[in-house]
């Protein structure tokens, strides 16, 4: 059986003889569980997915339609960097949790970025196109911003917050947090490897 997927979410080993994967097709989560009855080991299967990786680059006006979900994930992430030099914003989920499980690294980049409101920790996140109203809203918090770049709110829980931006992109793949992302290119003196490191 062969299997073509838009993305892959994430995986978690539910136990030594089953793997769930979170797969995106046609613009839906399907969770494929993997093991015990399967005729794919959970061993193979986490071979596979080590070396999966899913990317996602948006820029084309018909991909931002108002309202439209974009991005989805109940994965925490933080503002891991930004830099001035091409205004690129980077929020990255960290790629263990707790009790040194592994999971795999997720970071979404918006660029170039003409405002932004933020908070530094997001616990689960939900991308979308802002409505006309919050567009219209954004616009008049910041005068000066170019109207052909996209409002894309950032939810959490309850909270909103929001890019304005001409591209978003995201890609999972099993990296280290200190691995550079394949999705932003930091000139040398603001790459955050080289600044935390």
């Amino acid at each position: 059986m062969s299997l073509v997927a838009d993305g892959c979410v994430g995986w978690t080993m539910t136990s030594s003889a089953v793997i769930d994967v979170e797969l995106i097709l046609g613009g839906s989560i399907v969770v494929l569980r993997v093991g015990s009855s399967s005729s794919c080991r959970p061993s193979d299967a986490a071979d596979m997915i080590r070396r999966m990786h899913a990317r996602t680059w948006l820029h084309a006006p018909d991909q931002f339609l108002p309202g439209a979900e974009l991005f989805r994930s109940n994965r925490n992430f933080v503002v891991w960097a930004y830099t001035v030099s091409h205004s690129q914003l980077l929020l990255r989920t960290r790629p263990t949790y707790g009790g040194g499980e592994r999971q795999s690294r997720i970071d979404i980049v918006f660029k170039p970025v003409e405002a932004m409101k933020l908070r530094m920790v997001y616990n689960g996140l939900v991308v979308r196109c802002a409505m006309q109203g919050e567009i219209d809203r954004i616009h008049a918090e910041h005068t000066g911003i170019d109207r052909k770049a996209r409002c894309l709110m950032l939810e959490a829980a309850e909270e909103q917050d929001y890019v304005v931006t001409y591209a978003v992109g995201w890609m999972e793949d099993m990296g280290t947090e200190r691995d550079p992302s394949p999705l932003a290119g930091f000139a040398p003196g603001t790459d955050p490897n080289r600044i935390l490191g």
